[in-house]
């Protein structure tokens, strides 16, 4: 039987992509369509799928399924997941997971619980230059991994390109929660250190007027284990999207754009050859559902999806409260 997939909260353009690759499988299936807001249609549209319920409890009474797949906003995706686990139900998401560290934690405690198992799309572990960077950093190309600079800048797209609940307030939920999620996960995956403590992280607001409450800034400082400092800067600003600097004992790595240089200590700069992806999935929703349906290993496991999240919300919370160096706590 195919695996049975609810599609729950159209609120950001990425549920396309569960859509398009649910298509391409021929072991998924789609058996239900929920959005539960009239105000902006325009996503669900686009997939040319149309509504079989509602609301999602509606769904829940009426149909057999084993996974559901949301998008909805930011602050309103926790609750999802948590129903859905309650109700016995697989989750894939869009990142965030979630926009709170309590939220986070019921989903660990439910899913802990039950057996049942969650995944995010962090899709960047599945690209090339990054599966590059991490055998390099693996490889000890640079030496001993000591700091790290990321830039995950992205164009804030007022008042056209960006749904419009990012500028309503309280549906957000932060831009470093937002977009670092990203970043923070590479560099876990790349150097397999974790998170330790966010020394300082700020969010701002100095060039959207029209929305004052929205963090347009978003920088952040951070220690992993060993020692090594992460600087990020992840603001909603004119920018090119998701640069590595990456510093070492032996020398120096650069990664943006496809693009890889090393510069050893004493020498100059080389650019090194992107390698091919040598992973079984291309994506990480492929990866979680065959896993669910074959019981293939998961290239994303959920440990690695929870521990990416709470680092980045505790980074959320130190910009949002003001307090520096707060620990980031296991999940």
């Amino acid at each position: 039987m195919p695996l049975r997939v609810a599609l729950v909260g159209f609120r950001h353009g990425h549920m396309t992509s569960f859509v398009s690759a649910i298509r391409d499988l021929d072991y998924c299936e789609i058996v239900g369509v929920v959005e539960e807001s009239d105000d902006d249609l325009s996503i669900l549209e686009r997939t040319e799928l149309e509504r079989t319920h509602p609301t999602f409890d509606d769904l829940l009474a009426d149909v057999d399924f084993d996974l559901v797949a949301t998008a909805e906003y930011y602050a309103k995706r926790g609750s999802v997941i948590i129903k859905a686990l309650q109700a016995g139900k697989h989750v894939v998401t869009d990142k965030p997971l979630c926009t709170s560290i309590e939220e986070l934690r019921e989903i660990r405690r439910l899913c802990d619980e039950s057996g049942l198992e969650v995944s995010m799309q962090l899709s960047m572990r599945f690209g090339a230059e990054y599966q590059t960077m991490r055998a390099l950093m693996q490889d000890g190309a640079i030496g001993d991994f000591l700091a790290a600079t990321t830039f995950g800048q992205h164009p804030l797209g007022y008042p056209d390109t960006r749904p419009r609940w990012y500028f309503e307030e309280g549906k957000h939920g932060g831009t470093i929660n937002d977009i670092f999620i990203h970043g923070a996960d590479m560099l876990r995956y790349c150097t397999g250190r974790e998170f330790e403590t966010v020394v300082a992280a700020e969010t701002w607001n100095a060039s959207l007027p029209e929305v004052p409450f929205f963090q347009v800034g978003a920088q952040c400082l951070m220690t992993m284990t060993g020692g090594p400092r992460v600087m990020a800067d992840v603001s909603y600003m004119p920018g090119r999207s998701w640069q590595f600097f990456i510093t070492g004992s032996d020398g120096y790595l650069a990664v943006e754009h496809g693009r890889i240089l090393m510069r050893p200590i004493g020498g100059a700069d080389e650019e090194v050859p992107v390698a091919a992806v040598k992973l079984p999935f291309g994506s990480p929703f492929e990866d979680f559902v065959s896993h669910l349906e074959f019981g293939t290993e998961r290239v994303l496991p959920m440990d690695e999806v929870f521990r990416s999240q709470m680092a980045v919300l505790v980074a959320q919370k130190a910009a949002d409260t003001g307090e520096r160096d707060m620990p980031v706590p296991e999940i």
